[in-house]
C-alpha cells in the first residue's frame, strides 16, 4: 500500500458537476474579512473562472475572466497531473481526493475528504507561468468557500 495521500476512486473522489458553479470567496486569515471573490461558470458546455476586480471606471467592480494568452476555459486535469502537484508532504494531511480543472495559468480544485463527516473544500489555483513545454508548477492552492445567498447579500450592501 503506498503512503500517497492522493487516492483516485471514481466512488470516492467527487468530481466538480453543475452544483458546484456559482460565487466563491476567500477570507484574510488575520481579520476574517473577504479579500478575493471568484465565479465559476458553465456555459455552453465549458468551465470558466472569473475574479471580482476593480475596472477602470471610477472604481467600478466587474468580474474579469482568469487565462492567459485567450486560453480561456478550465479543462480536467488527468490523474497523473494531479498526483504530480498534491502527492507532496504539503499535502500529506488531510487526506483526500483532489478533482482539478485548469486552463495554462489558474484553475479550481474540489477536494473531497477521507471521512465523510468533513466538509468537501474548494480551492483557486495559479500555476507558474512558463512558455516552455511540460507542467507548470502549481503554487499555493488558495482555500476558497462558496458563498450561500446571505453572503452574497451583505457583499452587495443589501441586507
Amino acid at each position: 500500500m503506498s503512503d500517497s495521500n492522493v487516492f483516485n476512486l471514481p466512488v470516492y473522489g467527487r468530481p466538480i458537476e453543475l452544483e458546484d458553479q456559482g460565487v466563491y470567496f476567500a477570507k484574510n486569515k488575520k481579520t476574517g474579512a473577504i479579500n478575493n471573490l471568484f465565479h465559476l461558470v458553465y456555459q455552453e458546455g465549458e468551465w470558466y473562472l472569473y475574479q471580482l476586480k476593480n475596472t477602470s471606471k471610477d472604481g467600478e467592480m466587474g468580474w474579469v475572466i482568469l487565462a492567459d494568452y485567450g486560453d480561456y476555459p478550465l479543462k480536467s486535469v488527468a490523474t497523473e497531473e494531479i498526483r504530480h502537484h498534491f502527492d507532496k508532504p504539503e499535502y500529506a494531511e488531510p487526506k483526500g481526493a483532489w478533482q482539478l480543472m485548469r486552463n495554462s495559468r489558474y484553475g479550481f480544485g474540489k477536494f473531497t475528504p477521507l471521512h465523510a463527516e468533513d466538509d468537501i473544500r474548494y480551492a483557486m489555483i495559479l500555476f507558474s507561468a512558463t512558455e516552455m513545454p511540460g507542467m507548470p508548477e502549481m503554487l499555493v492552492p488558495l482555500l476558497i468557500q462558496k458563498a450561500e445567498d446571505e453572503v452574497l447579500q451583505s457583499l452587495a450592501g443589501q441586507d
